[in-house]
């Protein structure tokens, strides 16, 4: 029988809760804001902070780490990232659309949307600095023996693209947990399943062919409703000509 995944909807940001043996894996945050809003929906589904044991961040982006170091403080829970992000996590801080000079919007439209709603909820791009502590698990590739040991069917993936340390769960049923590897979000804008940022492009669809290729089979993005998996191929098809 599948593991039963618990979703908490923090708009923009999905996260997910994987069970373990005795309490949960988290994957990703939201911003700092919504650390009371986190708070208020585990309690609604009856489960207490200190359930959260471990914490996994797809990458190290506002929307993903912001309030992981208080979660972290609270809980005790060991972190899982990929090496690549540590970085921004010290820093505690990313470039705005505008200023960064490491990536790109995808498009007009999703710049405009992403400006305006910055302005609208006050966006900061910044975020409490986190460092990795003892216990923590770092990454520095693919793994597929660490989510074993905590008792989950599944591995990791690392997914860059969207940020060089940007790493999936993906369970040995196919189900993928992809941060913004890959996203179903402001279709209006054409995104077609592509993130609306990304440091490298055609990285982003090389990790789709990586996740495809390893056997995902439903996609679970941090912003959007869950799809299928032969929606990446599809698009990946349109894009080669076929």
């Amino acid at each position: 029988m599948a593991a039963e995944v618990r979703a908490i909807e923090l708009f923009p940001t999905r996260l997910f809760l994987l069970p373990l043996e005795t309490g949960y894996l988290l994957i990703d945050t939201a911003y700092p804001a919504k650390y009371g809003a986190f708070r208020r929906a585990l309690k609604r589904l009856g489960i207490p902070l200190q359930a959260i044991r471990y914490l996994l961040l797809t990458h190290a982006h506002d929307d993903h780490a912001g309030f992981a170091a208080p979660l972290l403080e609270a809980t005790g829970a060991k972190l899982i990232v990929h090496a690549a992000e540590l970085p921004l996590l010290a820093s505690g801080r990313i470039a705005s659309p505008a200023e960064s000079a490491e990536g790109r919007m995808l498009n007009r439209c999703c710049t405009l949307l992403t400006t305006l709603y910055g302005r609208l909820t006050g966006r900061s791009y910044t975020f409490p600095p986190l460092h990795p502590r003892a216990g923590d698990l770092i990454v520095e590739g693919d793994d597929a023996a660490l989510l074993r040991r905590l008792g989950i069917a599944g591995r990791i993936l690392q997914t860059p693209g969207h940020t060089a340390g940007s790493i999936s769960v993906l369970l040995d049923d196919g189900r993928a947990f992809v941060g913004d590897a890959a996203m179903n979000f402001l279709r209006l804008c054409r995104t077609g399943y592509r993130p609306i940022y990304a440091e490298d492009y055609p990285q982003v669809f090389r990790s789709w062919e990586r996740l495809l290729e390893a056997g995902a089979r439903q996609i679970y993005p941090a912003h959007g409703r869950p799809f299928a998996a032969a929606r990446l191929r599809e698009a990946l098809q349109r894009r080669a000509g076929r």
